[in-house]
């Protein structure tokens, strides 16, 4: 049977911890400046609280260790990807249940290579998202001008290439394999028709609140030809995959 180690750090003996030699450890507990932690093979140099024996392995739950804040430093484990959003005017700075839903199904359903289009863009954090999951080209509309310039400036912090540009769906002519929308239902009443036909693969869907949005949302895909093949909730917030 598997033996966990658990150690006691404060914060920032953690954080130094991790920068030198990143190993993955399990977060228990947090208490003010002092976390509990488990590895999955003694630390050198240091003297665990107790030795526990488990069953799952530590691939099982690293994908819940999150980010390790010290001073104005955040430190991630490497199966972690960064994304560098300025908090601004435009929507989207990864807090929101929609863009939540979004980044989720945008890990299942990019491809690499894939041509991807984000409608209603915002600050860019799904286009820059695709393109970190190793989309090919990737274009991001909206209607705003500032929202451009901010998805055009909160790419060049992550170091990705996008087109980013002010038009509407009805603007694009060309076809992607995956489109991604995180809009309002008002917005999907009006536009939908214009963003089912510039996608071949996958379209992602999300800014639909609660039952009654997401049963009309359902029928207007219906209506389109498109079936769902993915619901996710968060929140009372509903996210859609749909194909053809």
């Amino acid at each position: 049977m598997l033996k966990r180690y658990v150690y006691r750090f404060k914060e920032q003996e953690l954080g130094q911890l991790l920068a030198e030699t990143g190993i993955p450890l399990e977060v228990l507990n947090r208490e003010g400046q002092e976390l509990e932690v488990a590895a999955y093979k003694p630390l050198e140099g240091y003297e665990p609280l107790r030795v526990e024996e488990v069953k799952e392995g530590w691939e099982d739950w690293r994908g819940q260790f999150g980010p390790v804040e010290v001073e104005s430093f955040v430190i991630l484990p490497p199966w972690k990807e960064a994304i560098y959003i300025n908090p601004a005017r435009a929507f989207g700075t990864g807090l929101h249940a929609t863009t939540q839903l979004c980044l989720k199904m945008l890990s299942e359903y990019v491809s690499e290579g894939d041509r991807v289009l984000d409608v209603g863009t915002g600050s860019g954090i799904l286009a820059i998202a695709s393109k970190k999951l190793g989309a090919g080209e990737v274009v991001a509309i909206d209607v705003s001008e500032e929202a451009v310039q901010e998805c055009i400036q909160n790419a060049k912090r992550n170091g990705v290439e996008l087109e980013c540009m002010r038009a509407t769906a009805a603007d694009i002519s060309s076809k992607f394999d995956v489109v991604v929308a995180n809009l309002e239902i008002d917005i999907f009443r009006k536009e939908l028709r214009h963003i089912t036909p510039l996608f071949d693969r996958w379209a992602i869907f999300s800014g639909i609140y609660g039952k009654r949005e997401l049963e009309e949302f359902l029928g207007m895909l219906r209506e389109a030809a498109l079936k769902e093949v993915k619901i996710l909730e968060l929140e009372d917030w509903f996210g859609v995959a749909a194909s053809r």
